[in-house]
């Protein structure tokens, strides 16, 4: 089975966003994350779960606060440092206990990408199984745009899926996407989570006998007032999986072929 990646719209007719989860990973986001809850609430997301990487700011109490205000928000925290990847498998394992969510969004929350956005994404969950937010690569720095462009191409040349966006944070799932990756994620990935997860689509679409079908669509974003904790030693990780999981991807292609 193919994991297959179309160039769409956002929807017209925004849908209602009450049977929709996000999940905010965050570590040092004081500046951002009140501003980032409030932007779901404001169009209606019926669950905010926020997971808080052992933040050495105010972002812990910030979002406990929000928790204790708003029956919506549920406050996570890590009591350790463990990278974007852990506290996205946690904020899904949460949001997933949530018997009502039917929608499952994955924001960073420093308001690079507008939650705002997210009822005019909603009608394209459903015909798609993933739908990621694709960011205008001529309003993005250039060290960054080009990191971007060089860590698609594997994925192009080597396992022959046509995405445009890997790096993206910017996702939305349904439901079953989000159990699968909430039960299936490790907590070592970090920085790695959007590479791992395309190769847990490609499994998921051969469990389940047909292709994984992703959709992407432009969305405005700034970097404005963004600061990146990305090391060195992330961006080598990052580097080799990229490599790692298109050659994997290309071999798992492969065998359902024979």
């Amino acid at each position: 089975m193919r994991i297959l990646v179309e160039q769409v719209r956002a929807g017209s007719d925004e849908q209602n966003t009450a049977r929709m989860g996000v999940v905010f990973p965050a570590y040092n986001e004081e500046e951002h994350v009140a501003e980032a809850v409030q932007a779901a609430l404001g169009v209606g997301i019926g669950r905010v779960v926020v997971v808080n990487d052992y933040s050495r700011d105010a972002t812990g109490s910030i979002i406990d606060r929000l928790a204790a205000a708003d029956r919506r928000v549920e406050a996570l925290h890590h009591e350790v440092n463990q990278g974007k990847q852990a506290a996205v498998k946690h904020g899904l394992e949460a949001i997933v206990r949530q018997p009502d969510v039917e929608v499952v969004a994955v924001f960073d929350a420093d308001m690079q990408d507008d939650p705002a956005t997210l009822p005019s994404l909603s009608p394209l969950v459903g015909r798609y199984d993933l739908v990621i937010g694709r960011r205008f690569r001529g309003d993005m720095p250039f060290a960054r745009r080009l990191a971007n462009w060089l860590a698609n191409i594997p994925y192009r040349l080597v396992a022959g899926i046509r995405i445009h966006d890997i790096q993206s944070g910017y996702r939305v799932y349904t439901r079953e996407v989000a159990e699968y990756l909430a039960a299936h994620l490790t907590v070592e990935g970090r920085y790695t989570l959007e590479h791992t997860s395309l190769l847990l689509f490609g499994k998921l679409a051969n469990e389940r006998g047909r292709d994984f079908r992703i959709a992407e669509t432009a969305v405005p974003y700034t970097y404005e007032g963004a600061k990146s904790s990305i090391r060195l030693r992330d961006n080598l990780q990052l580097t080799w999986a990229t490599v790692y999981h298109a050659v994997a991807l290309a071999r798992l292609q492969r065998s359902r072929k024979r």
